[in-house]
Order: structure tokens, then C-alpha cells, then sequence
């Protein structure tokens, strides 16, 4: 299995979390077969401001590669900055966006699952970070506002075209958080509406 030009050892992933995704716990899953780790969400502001407690985040060990460093943010060339930043590092392997956060905290501030409802936007990010880096590109993603999935078939088509790597689907939408059930289905779906269109890329 491969993202963008980073072969995978295995198919198993370590999915971001905050204050838990650390270091220390990203060694621990790592030394237990984890084939992909991933840092805790990382603000690009305050990789732009040179914040300490942000910069703390991205620690990292060769031990754990391939790492992949999520980031958040709202602004294009800020968050096109924050991805030159990381690649210059020398740190991630994988660069991902997070466009699924639901804690009212990241929503207020237009990032996570407000991106959602903001395509242009979103495309204006996607498009800004790919020129800013040449590292494997993932997107993270909801099934939207809504259960239908709509907007996140339209996002993850705007990532394709905009030349993102791969794309995770959490198949609940924004106001479910993290409860109720997850529609899985919508998983399949994506798939099929992706690989669709890259035949008809193709052709």
C-alpha cells in the first residue's frame, strides 16, 4: 500500500488525537505493529508564530516513521507556510489536514468541520498547501453537516483534483461528534465516486 510515494509497511493507522497522540504513546503503538503514526492536530498559526507549546508537538524519533503530522488551520498561505515549515523540518513523512474536528473550539474558528461548508475555501487550502510541499498529502474528513455525505463526496473530489494523496472518511457528521452511529456505508460510496473519476481522468 502506497500514499503518494511513501510505501506502507502495514495497513494499519494511528488516527490523531489530542493530548493522547504524543511521543511516548506514538513509540508504545509503533513497537506494537502500528504501520502509520500520527501527531496530535497542530495548529498552523502557531507553527507561523513559532509558538514553543506548538512546536512541542512535533517531536519526533526515526523509530516511528512513517509519521504523518496533522495540521488545522483556516487561512491558505498560512497553512501553506505551516506545510513548508514541517517539510523543511525533515519530521513527516505524510502531511494531513484535518477537516473533521467537531470541538466547538476549532468550529468558532472556521477550521475542523467548518471547512465543510466553506468549499471554496477549502479548495483555496488544498490548492496552496500542494505547492507548498512535495511530502505524501492526506485530507481527514466528515461526512458533512448533514447524513447524506454530499459535501464530503464534493471535498474529497476537490482534493483529488487539487492532487491530494488519499483521503480518510469519519462517516459521522458534525453535530454527532463522536456518538450515535456512524454510517459506514458512506465509506463504500466514496470509494466508488473516487475511483469513477479517476477512470475518467484517465481516459
Amino acid at each position: 500500500m502506497k500514499i503518494g510515494t511513501v510505501t506502507l509497511p502495514g495497513r494499519t493507522f494511528l488516527a490523531p488525537l489530542a493530548g493522547i497522540t504524543n511521543l511516548p504513546f506514538r513509540q508504545l503503538v509503533k513497537e506494537c505493529g502500528c504501520a502509520v503514526v500520527c501527531t496530535e492536530m497542530v495548529s498552523a498559526k502557531g507553527l507561523f508564530y513559532n509558538s514553543d507549546k506548538t512546536c512541542a508537538l512535533l517531536q519526533s524519533h526515526q523509530a516511528e516513521k512513517p509519521l504523518s503530522v496533522q495540521i488545522f488551520g483556516t487561512e491558505p498561505d498560512i497553512m501553506a507556510r505551516a506545510a513548508a515549515t514541517i517539510e523543511a523540518m525533515g519530521v513527516a513523512d505524510i502531511l494531513d489536514i484535518n477537516f473533521g474536528c467537531s470541538v466547538k473550539k476549532i468550529v468558532k474558528q472556521g477550521a475542523g468541520v467548518a471547512l465543510m461548508q466553506d468549499m471554496a475555501n477549502s479548495r483555496a487550502i488544498l490548492q496552496a498547501v500542494r505547492k507548498a510541499t512535495t511530502l505524501a498529502f492526506t485530507i481527514k474528513i466528515r461526512s458533512g453537516w448533514d447524513r447524506s455525505g454530499a459535501q464530503a463526496f464534493h471535498l474529497a473530489q476537490i482534493a483529488q483534483q487539487e492532487g491530494v494523496d488519499a483521503v480518510t472518511l469519519h462517516p459521522r457528521t458534525a453535530s454527532q461528534g463522536f456518538t450515535g452511529v456512524a454510517d459506514w456505508d458512506l465509506i463504500r460510496q466514496l470509494k466508488e465516486k473516487i475511483f469513477w473519476n479517476m477512470e475518467a481522468f484517465r481516459q
